[in-house]
């Protein structure tokens, strides 16, 4: 049964619904990024071999692209506030008994299974942005949560250094289990605080921008004279209206995201899977100390973080709020960074970090523009959830791939040979978003819907709530 969501109008309200999302997507970071941080003192200390270590970053990352898809379609259908609980509460629970563990085995199977629930918070976040904000908040905030990115990656790595010094690797995770928990318990109260305010002071939005109240249905008429409450009683013909039961694989044909496959695939690839080999390349380039190959890193996420709001300018600003020519746009950019650092890789270690953060933040801003964007489109089918999910769970699969295939075209051809491929792939992918960059993401509405949008009185209108 589909979860109705009342859209809230106070401001004050909508902000702390935002800082509820911000926090437990912060949380997530903590129990996602940890494990790479405890990898070398679990790898040192002969818990796990060096390939053991590899093969568990990979489930986890498989299972947290499949669960992105599959947790995407659920959002859409269940209580976005209970998923997001249950999957960081029950995430705490699995980094806890990592904690416990010692065994490959056991420890790949949780961190699997940590991976799958660390996917239920994300798609829930957008269907509650996309229900209960304002158009001009949940385009604002889908940007400001990518700053959970920066900080959570940073708070990560401090607070894993320090349990490491402290007390060992096992309590890097009881350190995540406790502020996931406690993250989650905040939430669970922050949420229903909004929630029980937006069922008295909100309003539910059905299709078309039409208000449910109960049994029937309030809607606002625009006339010259000023606003005109009307009253219906929900009819069998606005229950046909709503389009949510749309399957999947016909939404992504008739919208034209399958055409998105290869851009968002490839910055994947590029934002994640690329990132993750930047202190081996800088250390096997320049002969640099792990130590300063970790401080670089640290740094990405940080410099990332305006690839974001960047995105959120340009789109605004200069591309008429298009996600795919303003992704064009950045495509374009990280394409001419990696000819330079395809040339230029081995003259300097600083300008070889400052063309890696022109990438790595430009492929932010596509995130920005494809992830947390694009699947607003999608609202009146009721699918932000599935759409967003769908599309990070294809990232993901580029950056797991990439993770793997990084590594082999290294040890085999060579970075030289490996940038080259990065750089072919962006230009493949600059080239499809330039081929769409007039096309339009959405569901074109069918003959029986128009005629039912006449009926009801909404067509060639935009119709707020109250």
């Amino acid at each position: 049964m589909q979860k109705k969501l009342n859209r809230i109008y106070d401001g004050h309200m909508q902000a702390l619904l935002f800082w509820m999302c911000w926090l437990v997507y912060f949380a997530s970071y903590i129990g996602r990024l940890n494990y790479s941080s405890a990898m070398p003192a679990m790898i040192g200390g002969s818990v796990i071999t060096a390939s053991q270590a590899g093969f568990i970053s990979m489930v986890y990352f498989f299972a947290y692209g499949a669960g992105q898809f599959l947790n995407g379609m659920l959002a859409d259908r269940l209580h976005p506030g209970k998923m997001i609980f249950a999957g960081l509460f029950a995430s705490g629970l699995l980094n806890l008994a990592m904690g416990f563990l010692s065994g490959f085995g056991m420890m790949a199977l949780f961190w699997c299974a940590n991976g799958y629930t660390q996917a239920m918070i994300w798609p829930p976040i957008m269907r509650i942005f996309a229900k209960m904000m304002t158009e001009e908040r949940k385009v604002k905030y889908c940007v400001h949560i990518t700053s959970t990115m920066a900080v959570g990656t940073l708070a990560s790595y401090l607070l894993s250094a320090a349990m490491i010094a402290a007390a060992g690797w096992r309590f890097v995770f009881y350190a995540a289990a406790v502020c996931m928990c406690g993250a989650a318990l905040v939430f669970w109260r922050g949420f229903a605080r909004v929630e029980a305010y937006s069922m008295e002071h909100g309003a539910a939005e059905a299709y078309g921008g039409v208000v449910e109240c109960g049994n029937v249905v309030e809607y606002e008429e625009m006339a010259e004279r000023g606003k005109v409450i009307k009253y219906e009683e929900r009819t069998e013909q606005g229950k046909t209206a709503d389009t949510g039961s749309m399957p999947f694989g016909q939404l992504l044909t008739a919208s034209g995201l399958l055409f998105l496959l290869i851009p968002v695939v490839v910055h994947g690839v590029l934002k994640d899977g690329v990132t993750s080999w930047v202190p081996t390349y800088i250390s096997e380039t320049f002969m640099a100390s792990p130590t300063l190959s970790i401080l670089v890193t640290t740094m990405l996420p940080v410099i990332n973080l305006t690839g974001a709001y960047a995105a959120q300018f340009m789109y605004r600003r200069f591309f008429q709020k298009h996600e795919v020519k303003t992704a064009s746009f950045f495509f374009l950019i990280a394409t001419g960074a990696l000819v330079l650092l395809w040339r230029f890789s081995a003259v300097n270690m600083f300008l070889t970090a400052g063309l890696l953060s022109v990438i790595t933040a430009s492929m932010m801003a596509v995130n920005t523009l494809f992830v947390n964007l694009l699947p607003l489109h999608f609202e009146k089918e009721g699918r932000v959830s599935t759409v967003s999910g769908f599309l990070n769970a294809m990232a993901y699969l580029g950056c797991a791939i990439s993770t793997y295939g990084i590594g082999v075209l290294v040890q085999h051809v060579g970075w030289q040979v490996t940038i080259f491929g990065w750089l072919a792939m962006t230009a493949a992918a600059l080239a499809v978003c330039f081929i769409l960059r007039k096309r339009v993401f959405t569901v074109k509405m069918s003959m029986k819907e128009e005629t039912i949008h006449e009926q009801m009185g909404l067509s060639g209108r935009r119709v707020q709530p109250r």
